[in-house]
């Protein structure tokens, strides 16, 4: 299922290779059934679970799925001792990162996305362990490719800058290659489903 991305010598260079980038994987994600997306999103999870067991990380941060990503609601039940901390969105593509033990605790947030209710306690980004990375497309080496609003990347260069990435994709997600830029950081692996 891996291809090769678009090239950045096309008309309108590197934005539109992402661009365009970003369309074919929603094209991949929606020919996906909700049984497999389901399937895979709890295969991710029991490896995301291991890791965290072998690499003892206690303060991990992930996301609440949009509609065509993995789904990773499921840790909060696998592993209840460990902390987990969603984004919450703020003006300026800035996130902050608060506790949430189950899944009461979310409000619907910016772009009708999940976020940590007000009661969710916050933890400074660069106190985790691991940040686990959503993204439209990664490399088996760690390059991303992200939704496009630049979150992640005003996180990454900043509080969070030490702190081991995870991304985590459906395999479909998965390319051979993809246009980077310079501000672009790599994930340190890239957890998906079937891949040991």
């Amino acid at each position: 299922m891996e291809s090769e991305a678009p090239q950045s010598g096309t008309i309108g260079g590197l934005p539109a290779a992402k661009r365009e980038l970003r369309r074919m994987i929603r094209g991949r994600i929606a020919e996906l059934d909700a049984a497999a997306r389901q399937a895979m999103s709890l295969d991710i999870c029991r490896k995301l679970a291991a890791l965290a067991r072998e690499k003892d990380y206690r303060r991990v941060a992930v996301f609440a799925a949009r509609p065509g990503e993995v789904d990773l609601l499921p840790l909060l039940d696998m592993m209840p001792e460990r902390e987990w901390y969603f984004p919450l969105v703020h003006e300026g593509r800035r996130l902050s990162f608060h506790r949430v033990c189950h899944g009461g605790e979310f409000v619907t947030g910016s772009w009708d996305i999940r976020e940590p209710g007000p009661a969710c306690p916050e933890l400074h980004a660069g106190e985790l362990d691991l940040i686990v990375l959503p993204g439209a497309a990664f490399t088996r080496d760690g390059r991303r490719l992200g939704y496009g609003g630049g979150f992640y990347d005003t996180l990454l260069a900043g509080p969070a800058r030490d702190v081991p990435l995870a991304g985590v994709c459906f395999p479909c997600q998965l390319l051979d290659d993809l246009p980077v830029e310079p501000h672009d950081k790599k994930a340190d692996m890239v957890v998906t489903s079937g891949m040991e």
